[in-house]
Protein backbone atom coordinates (compact mmCIF):
# COMPACT_ATOMS: atom_id res chain seq x y z
CA UNK A 1 0.00 0.00 0.00
CA UNK A 2 2.94 2.54 0.57
CA UNK A 3 4.62 1.62 -2.26
CA UNK A 4 1.14 2.36 -4.27
CA UNK A 5 0.87 6.23 -2.36
CA UNK A 6 3.81 6.68 -3.46
CA UNK A 7 3.82 6.07 -6.97
CA UNK A 8 0.15 6.27 -7.77
CA UNK A 9 1.09 8.94 -10.03
CA UNK A 10 2.81 7.22 -12.30
CA UNK A 11 -0.70 5.47 -13.03
CA UNK A 12 -2.25 8.08 -13.99
CA UNK A 13 -0.02 9.74 -15.76
CA UNK A 14 -2.21 12.36 -17.87
CA UNK A 15 -5.63 13.73 -17.62
CA UNK A 16 -8.57 12.51 -20.60
CA UNK A 17 -9.12 15.53 -22.34
CA UNK A 18 -11.83 14.70 -23.82
CA UNK A 19 -13.73 13.60 -20.48
CA UNK A 20 -11.65 17.27 -18.90
CA UNK A 21 -13.81 19.02 -21.65
CA UNK A 22 -17.10 17.83 -20.96
CA UNK A 23 -17.15 18.38 -17.06
CA UNK A 24 -16.14 21.94 -17.94
CA UNK A 25 -18.49 22.28 -20.59
CA UNK A 26 -20.93 21.32 -18.21
CA UNK A 27 -19.90 23.64 -15.35
CA UNK A 28 -19.40 26.63 -17.85
CA UNK A 29 -23.02 25.91 -19.20
CA UNK A 30 -24.13 26.12 -15.45
CA UNK A 31 -24.98 22.55 -14.63
CA UNK A 32 -24.24 21.51 -10.96
CA UNK A 33 -21.16 19.78 -11.21
CA UNK A 34 -19.93 17.36 -7.87
CA UNK A 35 -17.44 14.78 -7.05
CA UNK A 36 -17.49 11.29 -5.32
CA UNK A 37 -14.72 9.39 -5.61
CA UNK A 38 -13.04 6.54 -3.32
CA UNK A 39 -9.49 8.31 -3.40
CA UNK A 40 -8.17 8.97 -0.52
CA UNK A 41 -8.04 12.45 0.64
CA UNK A 42 -4.59 12.79 0.73
CA UNK A 43 -3.90 11.32 -2.58
CA UNK A 44 -7.21 13.52 -4.28
CA UNK A 45 -5.24 16.93 -2.34
CA UNK A 46 -1.90 15.64 -4.74
CA UNK A 47 -4.21 15.32 -7.81
CA UNK A 48 -5.90 18.57 -7.41
CA UNK A 49 -2.47 20.39 -7.63
CA UNK A 50 -1.58 18.22 -10.55
CA UNK A 51 -4.91 18.30 -12.50
CA UNK A 52 -6.67 21.78 -11.89
CA UNK A 53 -9.77 20.89 -13.10
CA UNK A 54 -10.98 18.91 -10.46
CA UNK A 55 -10.65 22.21 -8.44
CA UNK A 56 -13.65 23.00 -10.77
CA UNK A 57 -16.37 21.26 -9.36
CA UNK A 58 -18.87 22.82 -6.40
CA UNK A 59 -17.47 19.78 -3.91
CA UNK A 60 -16.06 16.64 -3.43
CA UNK A 61 -17.20 13.89 -1.13
CA UNK A 62 -13.77 12.03 -0.44
CA UNK A 63 -15.53 8.02 0.72
CA UNK A 64 -11.90 7.90 3.11
CA UNK A 65 -13.18 11.21 4.76
CA UNK A 66 -16.34 9.41 5.66
CA UNK A 67 -15.66 6.28 5.90
CA UNK A 68 -17.90 5.17 3.19
CA UNK A 69 -17.46 3.74 0.05
CA UNK A 70 -18.77 3.22 -3.60
CA UNK A 71 -20.78 1.42 -4.14
CA UNK A 72 -22.43 0.94 -0.84
CA UNK A 73 -25.98 3.08 -0.75
CA UNK A 74 -24.48 5.24 2.18
CA UNK A 75 -22.19 7.40 0.37
CA UNK A 76 -24.82 8.32 -2.45
CA UNK A 77 -27.61 9.05 0.24
CA UNK A 78 -24.77 11.44 2.11
CA UNK A 79 -23.63 12.94 -1.02
CA UNK A 80 -26.95 13.91 -1.87
CA UNK A 81 -27.42 14.99 1.81
CA UNK A 82 -24.26 17.11 1.72
CA UNK A 83 -24.93 18.93 -1.44
CA UNK A 84 -28.60 19.14 -1.03
CA UNK A 85 -29.47 17.06 -4.27
CA UNK A 86 -32.78 15.44 -5.39
CA UNK A 87 -31.50 12.22 -6.38
CA UNK A 88 -33.60 11.66 -9.43
CA UNK A 89 -32.53 14.89 -10.59
CA UNK A 90 -28.97 13.78 -10.44
CA UNK A 91 -27.11 12.00 -12.83
CA UNK A 92 -24.13 9.87 -11.64
CA UNK A 93 -21.24 9.03 -14.26
CA UNK A 94 -18.58 6.51 -13.43
CA UNK A 95 -16.08 3.79 -14.86
CA UNK A 96 -17.16 1.18 -12.81
CA UNK A 97 -20.50 -1.15 -13.71
CA UNK A 98 -20.92 -1.89 -9.76
CA UNK A 99 -20.59 1.84 -8.83
CA UNK A 100 -23.06 2.89 -11.61
CA UNK A 101 -25.48 -0.02 -10.15
CA UNK A 102 -24.94 1.26 -6.39
CA UNK A 103 -26.31 4.78 -7.53
CA UNK A 104 -29.15 3.32 -9.63
CA UNK A 105 -30.36 1.95 -6.57
CA UNK A 106 -30.04 5.27 -4.54
CA UNK A 107 -32.29 6.62 -7.18
CA UNK A 108 -29.72 8.17 -9.19
CA UNK A 109 -29.57 8.70 -13.02
CA UNK A 110 -26.67 6.71 -14.07
CA UNK A 111 -24.35 6.24 -16.89
CA UNK A 112 -21.29 4.02 -17.35
CA UNK A 113 -18.35 5.54 -18.61
CA UNK A 114 -16.53 3.94 -21.48
CA UNK A 115 -15.30 6.85 -23.72
CA UNK A 116 -15.99 10.70 -24.18
CA UNK A 117 -17.72 10.23 -27.35
CA UNK A 118 -20.34 7.61 -25.55
CA UNK A 119 -20.42 9.55 -23.04
CA UNK A 120 -21.28 12.84 -24.98
CA UNK A 121 -23.83 10.29 -26.97
CA UNK A 122 -25.19 9.52 -23.35
CA UNK A 123 -25.71 13.26 -22.36
CA UNK A 124 -27.49 14.06 -25.39
CA UNK A 125 -29.76 11.19 -25.06
CA UNK A 126 -30.50 12.56 -21.81
CA UNK A 127 -31.13 16.64 -23.02
CA UNK A 128 -28.02 17.51 -21.50
CA UNK A 129 -26.15 20.01 -24.07
CA UNK A 130 -22.75 19.94 -23.45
Amino acid sequence: IRNFRRHWHEMVPHAYEGSVAIMIGLIESGHDVTMLTNFAADTLAEARKRFDFLNRPRGVTVSGDIRQIKPDRAIYDHHVAAFGLEPSATLFIDDSQKNVDGAKAAGWQSVLFTDAKTLRADLERLGIKV
